[in-house]
């Protein structure tokens, strides 16, 4: 390898490296107190609604913390003169969207038709698509997003197993609870999120590295 080639391959790795911090800054403990409060308040809203109108508490939802993560990945990029558009941040959401995308559709399949019922299924297909998304990104993330990701798999496997009779009696005492999908979407998506975010900035874990 010539001198040329060896600083070519160490420019490649710099530029990696930088790529992988603002992907998990695009991500940050912030975005997810924001996110956290905000499904706190659509479970709150959409407690005893069914069908689109279910969905569409929990839509504007998503829609306000997309808002505010494309604010704060903004306003980041600027204090650091940097590109808002990172080449890391679009492979970020190559690898999250299909599972985005195939969970969006699947939940709202579900609730199409109206019943409470489905809006369990919804938040179960919703949960779990989410977690995937994080853990396809882990490449790119820091070990707490890995975390997440996994906390989101194991809950919406739990939740749907158990929504659907695969768990038996043995947890009885908590079918009801997890026949209401503003519930399920308050655990995860508020739960979830608040207690991720508040880790991230109360221990000053912003820089940790990837995973």
């Amino acid at each position: 390898m010539t001198t040329r080639e060896e600083a070519a391959e160490q420019l490649r790795v710099i530029r990696s490296m930088m790529e992988r911090a603002t992907v998990f800054r695009a991500l940050s403990g912030e975005t997810a107190l924001v996110g956290g409060a905000a499904a706190l308040g659509a479970a709150w809203v959409s407690e005893n609604k069914t069908g689109w109108v279910w969905a569409g508490v929990w839509l504007a939802g998503l829609a306000a913390v997309l808002l505010f993560n494309v604010w704060q990945i903004f306003r980041v990029a600027a204090a650091k003169n940097g590109r808002m558009w990172t080449s890391g941040l679009k492979l970020a959401i190559r690898g999250a969207l299909p599972s985005i995308m195939a969970g969006g559709f699947l939940g709202l399949l579900s609730v199409r038709g109206g019943f409470p019922a489905a809006t369990s299924q919804a938040a179960c297909f919703w949960i779990l698509h989410y977690g995937i998304a994080l853990l396809a990104i882990r490449e790119f993330a820091p070990k707490s997003m890995v975390w997440l990701g996994w906390a989101f798999v194991i809950f919406g496997v739990f939740a749907l197993a158990a929504m659907t009779g695969l768990l038996g009696t043995q947890v009885a005492p908590v079918m009801a609870y997890l026949k209401n999908g503003s519930r399920l979407m308050a655990i995860a998506f508020g739960g979830f999120h608040l207690v991720y975010g508040a880790a991230i900035v109360t221990t000053g874990r912003r820089e940790e590295a990837a995973a």
